[in-house]
């Protein structure tokens, strides 16, 4: 009786890691399907979002490809800066979204989208992260780097409110509104 107990048990468990070995191959043979699919669905949703015809559900379903699909989204200034502030809008990951955006910065610093990319990190420090030190990092990135560009008055304004104190802010804001 204890050696057909035994017996079980051995077959049992030779069975179980049979089925581990299955499932692990399994799975490593679906790595590349899965790859293919967040590939197309990161750029299903990147052309609903040029097209102008994103959801908000469509955005939330689009966070996760976006990420598995980095490779591809690294490869272009564009997608770089559309899945970062898809990302970076979103209740998690954002720090995704802030690394797509540092990284379109770095790796494209002549596109058009840099000196925007700047400025959304810094309002991103700001308003999301109370962080005025990374912020005011990133505005002064913006006027240095692109002295001409037309977001560095925006960039000084907000550089002045960030230095001062709640007088200074007030004084600020009012002196920008009696500009425009």
């Amino acid at each position: 009786m204890r050696l057909a107990l035994l017996w079980m048990v051995v077959l049992g468990a030779c069975s179980a890691a049979t089925s581990e070995s299955v499932a692990q191959e399994g799975e490593r043979q679906q790595s590349p399907q899965s790859e293919v699919v967040a590939l197309d669905s990161a750029q299903l949703y990147l052309q609903k979002i040029d097209s102008a015809v994103a959801t908000e559900s469509d955005l939330e379903r689009a966070r996760p490809f976006l990420i598995a699909a980095s490779d591809y989204i690294g490869s272009d200034p564009k997608r770089l800066m559309q899945a970062g502030l898809v990302l970076m809008s979103g209740s998690k990951d954002q720090l995704f979204g802030v690394n797509y955006l540092i990284l379109l910065t770095s790796k494209f610093p002549e596109h058009r989208f840099a000196p925007e990319a700047l400025m959304q990190l810094a309002l991103y420090f700001e308003n999301t992260l109370a962080d005025t030190e990374r912020s005011a990092a990133f505005l002064e990135a913006l006027i240095k780097r692109y002295p001409q560009h037309e977001l560095v008055p925006n960039a000084l304004a907000l550089l002045e409110l960030n230095s001062g104190g709640k007088d200074k802010e007030l004084e600020t804001v009012k002196n920008w509104l009696n500009k425009n």
